[in-house]
């Protein structure tokens, strides 16, 4: 995740993220990532600002295309939404207070063709 505060996984912005999202396969089906990218469930009221990853959000639409990305990270972008392509789902267990109420998020995909 781009360096949020002092927490774990922090890597800074721009050429050592896009290294670490590089590495995602083309082929990706299912992407799980701790953040978000930019501009899919990653608003911050408290801060009036998006904190997504930019180059995971190049790497999402631009490349890899998953069908569906869950992340967590930012608690108040808890939801679903699409870009038509690709289900951006924040599965946030906890509330912006750290306390687990949201309810789990359960979807369904289609079985691939047998070939």
């Amino acid at each position: 995740q781009p360096w949020y505060y002092g927490w774990g996984f922090n890597l800074p912005r721009g050429q050592a993220l896009l290294d670490k999202w590089n590495q995602i396969p083309d082929s990706t089906d299912i992407l799980l990532t701790h953040c978000p990218p930019l501009g899919f469930l990653d608003w911050v009221p408290r801060k009036m600002q998006r904190v997504g990853c930019m180059e995971l959000l190049n790497t999402v639409q631009r490349r890899v295309q998953p069908k569906l990305h869950v992340f967590g990270h930012i608690h108040e972008g808890y939801g679903v939404m699409t870009d038509g392509s690709t289900t951006f789902v924040n599965a946030s267990a906890c509330t912006v207070n750290f306390q687990p109420m949201n309810q789990p998020i359960v979807f369904d995909l289609p079985n691939p063709r047998s070939s």
